[in-house]
């Protein structure tokens, strides 16, 4: 099992899993404050469409970010450098998706304050997490980023004590990595 060893891989996989963690624990607080406010019929088995808005952002990030995690340590694993720069690249998406979470919800709200479905401060209340979890991802994407750039020294390095200074070599050793950074999504043994 690949465990980082220089300091820069190690400060990119704390970084990832920082964010994950702390990112994930916001989503789940407003999952659990939204779903306590619900009233009556929003709470049933037959739920209006804007109850399921936050319990389906929460799945979203729960998936997106063990995904990342995964790609996290594949790409330290293969020192792909490409792999890592679309992890940063991956972050900001969901940066956005975080961003966009706030108009959903206060849309889901709207609508369900209109049904007497769910208290109406409930907007005010989650208001802090929910800016709160873009900020985190910001920080994140932007440590990721600079790391990333020293990851990219660090790598060529390696590759350069590998393949020398060949540049047949090393423009094979990039087409190696875009395939595998396009074929990472394939199931591996």
């Amino acid at each position: 099992m690949y465990l980082p060893k220089s300091r820069w891989t190690l400060a990119f996989l704390l970084v990832a899993v920082a964010q994950a963690i702390i990112s994930l624990a916001l989503e789940g607080y407003v999952f659990g404050k939204f779903q306590a406010s619900l009233r009556g019929a929003a709470r049933g088995n037959n739920p209006p469409n804007a109850a399921l808005t936050i319990p389906t952002y929460l799945t979203l990030f729960i998936f997106g970010f063990l995904y990342e995690l995964a790609l996290v340590w594949d790409a330290l694993r293969l020192k792909n450098t490409i792999q890592v720069i679309g992890i940063c690249i991956y972050n900001l998406g969901l940066l956005i998706y975080a961003a966009a979470e706030m108009n959903q919800l206060d849309d889901a709200v709207g609508e369900l304050v209109a049904l007497n479905a769910i208290q109406p401060n409930t907007q005010e209340n989650l208001r802090p997490f929910l800016i709160a979890a873009p900020c985190v991802i910001a920080l994140g994407t932007i440590l990721q980023s600079f790391i990333s750039w020293k990851l990219y020294d660090e790598f060529a390095w390696t590759i350069y004590k590998h393949i020398s200074a060949d540049l047949r070599l090393k423009r094979r050793y990039l087409t190696y990595q875009v395939h595998q950074t396009l074929t990472n999504c394939e199931v591996h043994d």
